[in-house]
């Protein structure tokens, strides 16, 4: 999903080159993308592309809906009912419908401490009251989940989290948590909102969560984090067919979920022809690139080169405080996430940094970024605590 970052959120007024960007977290760019597009536009081309964009899309055609049940296959372990499958206007828009209908003005949304940036904006817009969850190092903690759905009974409605590659930590919870996080879903009523956006990065990634209570779980898998980050479709597998159209059906009128015609035009014709797993194995592999270019620049932050995600949860230094940090690594020339931005509450995020290795056009920009970063990290010139 596309976020912003407090830093990448400054405005930088500079007669030198622009600041490089480390901020947002975009797929690294894929050879494949520029002959996929060409390829794409010459087969529309030979057909009557102006009736397939006439008119709205609606939840996408009987064709996009089993396209995209096919392609949710790798991470599903089995091809959904196309029935179920529905595609809207990216992630966002998705979560947007979902809230709006589940939770509700006045209603609860449990999420992890650290989150999406784009929740918190999300619940305020709906009179949505956004609670944190704990986590730890595997992810979302079920004990710390168990004891909020005690604590606000009734009230709290649904959870979102992203059990796999989770943003901005790279959390990735085990088989036997996300079993104990569904008992808890089921136990206290609550509708799951998963976001696996990340989780078809790994050549091999354990079941979504969504598999372990199929009949409250909402599941999300976007095309921006995977194939190209402009392409605006995103994939929801509901529970069954019926919830799923009464669902989004009302939203036609007063929301912008709809999937736009020509984008949901190329992203099956990527799908369905083997271009879409050809840019992703494109993307991983400069992923696993860039990660290594990373754990290389940067060795004391013991990063694992061979994870497929492109986003680096980092430790902030003792001697830094997160604002003077940030503002630093801007000053030399680069954005990084700050921690901060992530946080449902103050209390988290405030010695953390997110990396994103994707934006960088080569290898070459995102190597003097990573060592603009190393050379503020390792700086010990006067005292930063207190900057």
């Amino acid at each position: 999903m596309n976020d912003v970052s407090k830093a990448g959120q400054m405005q930088y007024v500079s007669s030198e080159a622009p600041p490089i960007d480390l901020g947002r977290n975009f797929p690294p760019p894929s050879p494949v993308v520029q002959r996929a597009l060409t390829e794409t536009f010459a087969h529309f081309a030979g057909r009557n592309i102006a009736d397939a964009i006439r008119f709205p899309r609606f939840m996408g055609t009987a064709s996009d809906r089993d396209v995209g049940a096919m392609w949710l296959s790798q991470r599903l372990g089995k091809k959904p009912s196309a029935e179920r499958v529905l595609l809207t206007n990216g992630s966002q828009s998705a979560l947007a419908m979902l809230m709006a209908r589940f939770v509700k003005p006045g209603g609860i949304l449990l999420t992890e401490e650290l989150t999406y940036p784009a929740i918190k904006p999300l619940s305020s817009l709906f009179g949505i009251e956004l609670r944190a969850v704990s986590m730890d190092l595997w992810g979302l903690d079920p004990a710390s989940l168990e004891d909020a759905c005690v604590e606000l009974g009734g009230n709290a409605r649904a959870l979102y989290c992203m059990p796999t590659l989770h943003n901005p930590t790279s959390a990735t919870m085990s088989v036997a948590r996300r079993a104990d996080i569904a008992s808890v879903a089921r136990r206290h009523n609550l509708w799951l909102f998963e976001d696996d956006i990340y989780g078809i990065l790994p050549e091999e990634a354990l079941p979504p969560l969504s598999l372990y209570a199929p009949e409250r779980s909402w599941y999300i898998l976007g095309l921006s984090k995977c194939l190209a980050a402009q392409l605006r479709v995103a994939y929801v597998v509901g529970p069954n067919s019926d919830l799923s159209e009464r669902l989004f059906w009302p939203g036609v009128r007063t929301t912008n979920w709809m999937v736009a015609p020509l984008a949901a035009e190329v992203a099956s014709n990527w799908l369905a022809s083997g271009i879409g797993s050809e840019i992703l194995r494109s993307v991983r592999a400069e992923t696993l690139k860039r990660r290594a270019l990373a754990a290389s620049i940067l060795p004391r932050m013991q990063l694992s080169p061979r994870e497929f995600n492109y986003h680096l949860w980092i430790d902030l230094p003792d001697k830094w405080q997160l604002d003077a940090f940030v503002k630093a690594v801007l000053d030399a020339g680069v954005i990084v996430g700050s921690g901060e931005s992530f946080a449902v509450n103050n209390q988290q995020g405030d010695r953390n940094f997110r990396i994103g290795l994707g934006v960088p056009s080569d290898e070459e920009e995102l190597v003097r970024g990573l060592t603009a970063i190393a050379s503020v990290i390792d700086a010990d010139s006067g005292s930063r605590v207190n900057s």
